[in-house]
């Protein structure tokens, strides 16, 4: 896990960035944060700056992390619980700092400025080791009144499923991370040593969110099967996305999502079909654009929007 950390102009162009280890089981909050913000320094040295040069901060963080009190709550792979990040960060910084959770900025750094520009509800779907989920209202971030909602990862598909590090049975992200379909890529190739599929993972050298794909490509049946569950996961809980938000635009993010149409193909008209759409428009669905960098343009963007709202804390 590494930090980003971008310098970004006010049209939202990247001009400069660099990455960092995490440390997060070697090092303090306080030495994260310090660390955090003294290569920030150094970043914006290189570009002939200091901190008085910049108009305001945005970070995005995973976890619980709370704007309005600048605190952050919870983060369930790194050591912050109940930290005051705002106040930590203000004694290298004096401007305004505005914190956000990652999954919620790079969702506006998407609708804003990737691929759904030019649209003002929308909803990001990310496909990593879990779900993350962004939702976008009326050009702004939808948290919920306490900050931490949104979690679509954790809504329940399947009544006593498959358990979730959540600790509750049948959450989406039980079958559509890529850890999910790993698992199910695994049952099948126990259940079916002799296939294609195995044959793949065992030229891999192991099992990942691609082999499947691999195998697909390589017309395996067994493959085709477990693709096609898995795409119907996928189709159950998009028709739930929609009923609850009708965004305009639905987008992918995450490892899994770079199977492109493909993978949008295989659940997009059943997501339709189950979705409550009589007489209205549809919501489209497409791919991320801003890869890597949409973490720290969306956290730009929140830093705008938090000004233009006239947010100060």
């Amino acid at each position: 896990m590494t930090i980003k950390i971008g310098l970004v102009s006010q049209q939202f162009k990247l001009l400069d960035k660099i990455s960092i280890e995490t440390r997060a089981d070697s090092e303090t909050p306080d030495q994260i944060t310090q660390r955090m913000m003294l290569s920030c320094e150094n970043l914006l040295a290189k570009n002939n700056m200091a901190f008085p040069d910049v108009l305001a901060i945005g970070l995005g963080a995973p976890g619980t992390i709370l704007n309005k009190s600048g605190m952050y709550t919870f983060a369930g792979n790194l050591p912050f619980r109940d930290y005051p990040l705002r106040e930590k960060m203000r004694k290298f910084y004096s401007g305004q700092i505005y914190l956000g959770n990652d999954a919620n900025v790079a969702a506006l750094g998407e609708s804003r400025i990737g691929a759904g520009q030019g649209t003002a509800n929308t909803v990001m779907i990310t496909l990593g080791t879990g779900v993350g989920a962004g939702v976008i209202i009326n050009n702004r971030v939808y948290s919920g009144f306490n900050e931490a909602g949104v979690e679509f990862g954790h809504i329940v598909i399947e009544v006593d499923g498959e358990y979730c590090t959540c600790g509750r049975n049948g959450c989406w992200e039980a079958y559509v991370s890529a850890i999910g379909l790993i698992r199910q890529t695994k049952a099948a190739i126990a259940d079916n040593k002799d296939s294609i599929l195995a044959q793949v993972a065992e030229e891999q050298g192991e099992v990942n969110g691609k082999t499947v794909f691999l195998a697909v490509d390589r017309n395996c049946p067994v493959a085709d099967r477990v693709f096609a569950k898995y795409a119907y996961y996928l189709q159950v809980g998009m028709a739930n996305l929609i009923n609850a938000f009708m965004p305009e635009i639905i987008i992918l993010g995450g490892g899994i999502s770079y199977e492109g149409d493909r993978l949008i193909n295989s659940f997009k008209q059943g997501a339709l079909d189950e979705a409550m759409l009589f007489g209205v428009p549809m919501p489209t669905f497409k791919t991320a654009v801003l890869g890597n960098a949409a973490g720290m343009l969306g956290a730009a963007v929140f830093a705008y929007d938090c000004l233009a709202d006239g947010l100060a804390y």
